[in-house]
Parts: C-alpha cells; sequence; structure tokens
C-alpha cells in the first residue's frame, strides 16, 4: 500500500492517534515490549522534540511500524499471548488486494472512524530468507522482512511517553525505544531507494534539517555509529544518500531525492516551480552537508 504523494493529504490528527495505540500496545504486552523499537513515521516526532514555530510540522504518519527483535521474543514466556492480546485491544488483521489476511499488519478503528495500521518488521538473519517471519507466538502473527533493520537494536533512543489509552483505560506512561538519527536515517535511505516514495524522503530531510542542533548535530553520532558493528551498512547507506540527494555534478538538485522532498511538502502545481527549486536546493545542501561532515571529521580522527 503506497503513501499519499502530498504531505497535505495526511491527517494530522493520525500521529497523536499512533501514539496513543503504541502506547496501549506496550501497556498491554508486559515483558514482550523490550523486544520492539519504532521506526517508520511516528519516530521524527521524537527525533525532533521542538514543534511550530520553531520548527515547520512533520508531516505526521498514517502507520505505526515497529520492530521486532526476534532473539528477544523468543525468550520470553508472554509471547504465547501476543495474537489474543492484539484483539483484545481492538486490533484486526489487515486483508489484502486478493482479500486475504496478512499476518504482519494490523488495523485498528479509533474515534471518529479513523484508521491506524500496525505493522510487524523483522530483519530476517538469512538475507535469502523469507519475505515474511512468522513470530514464535501461539496464533498467527508475522513480520516482514526489512533488510538491516535490525540495526535499531544498537542505535536507539529511549523517550517516556503518557498517553490517554485506546478503550478508555485511563492514562499510561511507557518507554517508547525509537530509531536514533542514525539508524532512522539509514533505513529511510534504504527505504526511499527501494521504493521512490516522497514521505521517505521527506521524513530522512527534515529529521536531519530539524533535530536539536540540526545536521551539525547528527555528524559526531555517524562517526560514532561507524566506529561499531554496523559501518558497513551504514556506507551503504550514505552511497544511497550520494547518489539520490547529493551527486557529486554540478545540479544535484535537480536529482530524484530533492524532487522527492519538494513535491511531497509543496506539490506540483505549475504556480509553485520556483518554491519546489529552492526548496530542492535546501534538501540537497542538508545532504551535501552531512557527507562533507563526515569525510572531515573521519579525517580529523585519522
Amino acid at each position: 500500500m503506497s503513501k499519499p504523494k502530498f504531505a497535505d493529504l495526511f491527517d494530522k490528527q493520525v500521529g497523536p492517534d499512533a501514539e496513543r495505540v503504541l502506547v496501549t500496545l506496550l501497556r498491554n504486552l508486559g515483558p514482550w515490549r523490550k523486544s520492539i523499537v519504532l521506526v517508520g513515521g511516528l519516530a521524527p516526532a521524537y527525533l525532533v522534540r521542538r514543534r511550530e514555530p520553531d520548527v515547520p510540522a512533520h508531516a505526521g504518519t498514517g502507520d505505526l511500524d515497529v520492530v521486532v527483535d526476534l532473539k528477544i521474543l523468543t525468550e520470553t514466556d508472554a509471547y504465547w499471548k501476543l495474537e489474543e492480546n492484539l484483539e483484545d485491544m481492538g486490533f484486526k488483521r489487515l486483508q489484502n488486494s486478493d482479500g486475504r489476511p496478512v499476518n504482519w499488519r494490523w488495523t485498528i478503528t479509533l474515534e471518529g472512524g479513523r484508521v491506524l495500521i500496525l505493522e510487524f518488521l523483522a530483519d530476517h538473519p538469512d538475507p535469502g530468507g523469507d519475505k515474511v517471519l512468522s513470530l514464535p507466538t501461539e496464533g498467527k502473527v508475522s513480520a516482514v522482512h526489512i533488510p538491516y533493520a535490525s540495526m535499531v537494536f544498537d542505535l536507539h533512543d529511549q523517550i517516556e511517553v503518557t498517553a490517554e489509552l485506546i478503550g478508555g483505560g485511563g492514562r499510561a506512561t511507557e518507554t517508547i525505544a525509537y530509531a536514533n538519527i542514525v539508524s532512522f536515517t539509514c533505513l529511510k535511505a534504504f527505504a526511499f531507494d527501494h521504493r521512490a516514495e516522497r514521505k521517505d524522503a521527506h521524513d530522512l530531510v527534515y529529521c536531519l534539517e530539524h533535530i536539536e542542533g540540526s545536521v551539525d548535530a547528527a555528524i559526531p553520532k555517524f562517526v560514532e555509529a561507524l566506529n561499531g558493528v554496523h559501518r558497513d551498512t551504514i556506507l551503504k547507506a550514505l552511497a544511497l544518500l550520494r547518489s539520490r540527494f547529493a551527486p557529486n555534478v554540478d545540479e544535484g538538485h535537480l536529482f530524484d531525492g530533492p524532487v522527492a522532498v519538494a513535491l511531497f511538502e509543496l506539490g506540483d502545481a505549475d504556480a509553485d516551480r520556483d518554491a519546489r527549486l529552492l526548496r530542492q536546493r535546501g534538501a540537497n545542501a542538508v545532504i551535501e552537508r552531512l557527507l562533507a561532515g563526515l569525510v572531515g571529521a573521519m579525517e580529523a580522527a585519522g
């Protein structure tokens, strides 16, 4: 299912709804909550803590994506009740275009009729393995294979969030683990290269632009991560950023990454062409600054 092509097509209420659903999910999963890390469209709400008018509004999200740590899950006695817990919370399996239920995508209908999608993701230990992995749980719950997604288990931050539980259960405070700026940027780079969705380009550039300290604050985090076990994965992602957003040629702002950002945020009307070109240059400059800063930092480190 592709995402809307323009930012103004996203329902801004879905983001707060997604947070409520995530807190409700964590509250009801017991020890199993330790096995998931948030990625995708809700993560920018935590990566970028400032709000309007200090920074432009993020487009929001229409779904809730969590990466499952299969190792922790298999060691947790609570895993057997996952399907039952999901159904008790009001989730139903999403059906594909053929009308068949999909075990890794679940939906819940909220107040006002808004529908939110929950997706379980996992990184298959065998790169050539099945695209969908059955979770070690009684019943039918699975996760779709996302290459390199397991990097979030080493590269994530945490935040305590208080929200109203779905179903009128009162308020609860839960600790949300979410992809940090390094793993989020890398996974979005892989996603944009794979499926060319404008929303991925927007998420990626928006977070680098508007995290506290802007892109300069991200550079030391990348340098630290490049000295760790995910070095090769990060280098692959940086190469994709170079080719899609900031190629070493004149007019790099005309490549598909910056164009996707501008189209998503500003639309495709002819009257907005000059504004789009300006935004394309800005998006290109953000990635250029990141890549140049990393080169400089790595050279300085020897």
